[in-house]
Parts: C-alpha cells; sequence; structure tokens
C-alpha cells in the first residue's frame, strides 16, 4: 500500500512491506480458486491491555486438500463435536487435542495475519466514532454504540487491508467471522458489508471487484468446517494478547531479530500456541502486526514473525 491516507492500515502495510523485503515468503500466494477467510478476535473485555483481530486466509482449493486431515483429527480427538477455543484450553479433553489440531492446521496452505493494538490507540478514525458515523451515515444506526462503531470500523479496514493485498480483483472470496456484537444483527451485517466494500474500494480502486461474501459461524448456512478454521485465529489471537507484554514493540532500528525466552510466557496454552508457532515447520504461514504507543505517545507500527524455535 502506498498511500499515505489510509492511516494506520499504511503504517501495517509499510512494517509489512518491510520484514518481506529483508526475508522474503513470509506469506504464501492465495490466488488460485476462491479466497477463503476466516476471522476471530481477543482482548475485547476492559481488563485487556490489547486487542487482537486475527485472520486466516487460504483458498478454497487449499481447503479441499486439508479437510480430509481435520475429518481424521476430529474422528480421532474431538468426535463429539466440541469446538476448539482458546477460552476452552483449560479443559482436559480439549486441552490434549491442542498438539494435534495445531499439527494439523500448520498442514493447510494459506496465511495467518494478527493485528495486536494498543488499548491505549485511538479511533482509527480522525475524529472519533462519532465522525466515522457521519463519514459513513448508511453504515451505521444514528444511535449506534460508539465502542461497536469503532469495532466495526476496525474490523472492515483489516478486511479491506487484507483483500487489497492479497486478493485479485476477479477473484471471488469468503469471510467468515465469529458471531459477536459488531456483526449480531442482520442490519449490522449489511452496513459491515456497505462499509467494508467502501473501504475496499478506497485501497484498490476496482471498478469490476468479484464477489465477497460474508456471514458468521452461527450462520445456518456456515459449511461444516467453519468453526474449525474459525478456531485458529481464535487460539492465536488469545495467544498473541497473552504474550503482549513479552513481544518487542519496536527497538529502534528498521528490522531487528530478538532471542525470546520461552519460560517468560507464564499462560501454558500461549506457551503452547507460541512454541508451534516458533517451530518452522508449517505449511500455514504466519505474521503478527502491532501498533503501539510509545514513551512519547506516539502511535507506531511494526510486523513480526516467529523464524524458528529457541
Amino acid at each position: 500500500m502506498t498511500d499515505t491516507r489510509a492511516g494506520y492500515l499504511f503504517n501495517l502495510s509499510d512494517s509489512l512491506h518491510i520484514v518481506e523485503e529483508k526475508y522474503g515468503n513470509l506469506l504464501v500466494p492465495v490466488t488460485d480458486g476462491a479466497m477463503i477467510v476466516a476471522s476471530d478476535y481477543s482482548g475485547q473485555h476492559k481488563e485487556a491491555s490489547h486487542e487482537a483481530y486475527s485472520f486466516l486466509v487460504t483458498t478454497d482449493q487449499a481447503l479441499d486438500a486439508w479437510l480430509p486431515s481435520l475429518r481424521a483429527f476430529r474422528q480421532r480427538w474431538l468426535p463429539d463435536s466440541r469446538r476448539i477455543s482458546f477460552k476452552k484450553l483449560n479443559e482436559p479433553v480439549r486441552w490434549r487435542a491442542l498438539p494435534a489440531f495445531l499439527e494439523t492446521v500448520g498442514n493447510l496452505s494459506g496465511n495467518l495475519i494478527t493485528i495486536l493494538i494498543d488499548r491505549r490507540v485511538g479511533s482509527f478514525m480522525a475524529g472519533g466514532p462519532d465522525a466515522t458515523v457521519d463519514a459513513f451515515p448508511d453504515c451505521f444506526s444514528a444511535h449506534a454504540n460508539r465502542g461497536t462503531v469503532e469495532k466495526m470500523f476496525r474490523l472492515a479496514s483489516f478486511v479491506a487491508l487484507i483483500l487489497s493485498g492479497l486478493r485479485r480483483e476477479d477473484q471471488v472470496s469468503n469471510w467468515i467471522s465469529d458471531h459477536d456484537e459488531a456483526l449480531d444483527t442482520h442490519d449490522k451485517r449489511e452496513q459491515f458489508a456497505r462499509l467494508a466494500t467502501y473501504l475496499t474500494f478506497g485501497l484498490t480502486g476496482w471498478r469490476k471487484p468479484a464477489d465477497h461474501w460474508f456471514g458468521t459461524t452461527e450462520s445456518p448456512m456456515a459449511p461444516y468446517w467453519s468453526e474449525d478454521v474459525a478456531a485458529v485465529p481464535d487460539l492465536v489471537a488469545g495467544a498473541y494478547c497473552q504474550m503482549s507484554g513479552f513481544l518487542p514493540a519496536f527497538l529502534g532500528m528498521k528490522t531487528w531479530q530478538v532471542r525470546m525466552a520461552p519460560s517468560s510466557v507464564e499462560d501454558r496454552r500461549a506457551h503452547a500456541i507460541g512454541d508451534w508457532l516458533a517451530n518452522g515447520r508449517a505449511t500455514l504461514r504466519h505474521v503478527l502486526l502491532r501498533l503501539e504507543q510509545d514513551g512519547n505517545g506516539e502511535v507506531r507500527s511494526s510486523a513480526q514473525a516467529f523464524m524458528g524455535s529457541t
């Protein structure tokens, strides 16, 4: 992305470009067939220091090739259909199934993109949520909760960022989101779709884009695999929120490498998922984008990836 008027989205895109330029092959192409995006979020409660928005981006072809592995995992480890989720990992059956689930997920060809945001970062729209409502009057109800407005705007911005950076204009895409307050009614979903369309056009200028479909994991039309695929960003978003105090934000250099001691992560769920991200053997690629406030109150961005275990 080269348009500096895109604000935080430009900063995030620029950070990712710097890391890709130095290390290369950070992400894999997802342009063959229909694009599949699944997302989940963490850190929405008031006590959290960070929010995380995580997106798994793959294709229908890659997914079709991988689904037999998912079915085999299910038959052996979770035949009762219970869902893997970060919050429920302390339950013994799910905890025992976690390593096998992560190993299975690692064989899916695609990208796992997570945006971690310091809660001190202000609105993504100059003037705050009120200005967002004024700028997009057909995308929000006049009396909409301003916290929900901000979350919808951030979420639509990230969807637009991913589509503009990874999708072809003529490529159909399908997005499945966790069901939460930003998308919990038909009207909100219609308004969100309109908002994401406006922002994607603003970033791409696409005149004849292929269809972009979206729904939630609770939709009766959601495919049978949707909850398992959405569980991947759920796990990673939860883990990154737990690791936010240990991972570096910026070190005064354009690029840097840091050795991180696994013992510094006390949460055993985050520790296990962090080890999986760091093992370097997965086909599924991953990257973390951060917006963090520095000591002077300035919001700065960075892009990070675990490059190997310590």
